[in-house]
């Protein structure tokens, strides 16, 4: 209540009004699937240049059938809250680089495989929704394997990452174009 005696507008109160109703449960991944496979069947025409009707069909079965799992629901209300951090993050590294090193005019070579690589990584982390270790030092998820092995296998298999990393990146031509340079090419090409 406020001091004239009339209810204040809360908007803490209207987020616990749609969590109440369904908004984040069913709404919001309906939404979020219906538009994404709407807009993957319009783009690949799968049925067809003028198949919109049936591209809508289709993608409100996929999303009435995303609802009925509701594991695939709490898998997405974990995964993309940690995907949205990452982005953020991201924006404020390449903020940071674009205050500093000026005018950027794209991505290519080892810097386009070094995001690319950066993303995917990111990608896994953000999928395994308790990706470090508790306190009590239970591991869990997508790394569980890794942390249940001896500290010095651990070191083993981060030094020969590093490696590779390390010999493509140095043994790598200068003219020729990366794998992931070829993809973007084969994408922009469609």
């Amino acid at each position: 209540m406020s001091i004239t005696g009339y209810q204040t507008f809360n908007l803490y109160d209207t987020i616990r009004v749609w969590q109440e109703v369904g908004v984040y449960d069913i709404i919001l991944p309906f939404i979020l699937v219906f538009t994404i496979s709407f807009a993957i069947l319009q783009k690949v025409k799968i049925f067809g240049k003028e198949a919109k009707n049936v591209n809508v069909i289709v993608s409100l079965v996929l999303a009435f059938l995303f609802l009925q799992n509701t594991y695939l629901i709490f898998i997405l209300q974990r995964f993309l809250p940690n995907v949205s951090i990452i982005v953020i993050g991201s924006l404020m590294f390449l903020l940071l680089i674009g205050i500093f090193s000026g005018e950027h005019s794209g991505w290519s070579g080892t810097a386009l495989n070094i995001a690319f690589i950066f993303s995917l990584i990111a990608i896994i982390v953000a999928l395994s929704v308790d990706f470090f270790p508790t306190g009590d030092g239970s591991p869990y998820g997508f790394l569980s394997w890794f942390y249940q092995l001896d500290p010095t296998i651990q070191s083993m298999i981060i030094f020969g990452i590093l490696i590779v990393l390390v010999i493509s990146i140095v043994t790598r031509e200068k003219e020729e174009k990366g794998f992931f340079d070829k993809v973007i090419e084969g994408i922009k090409k469609k």
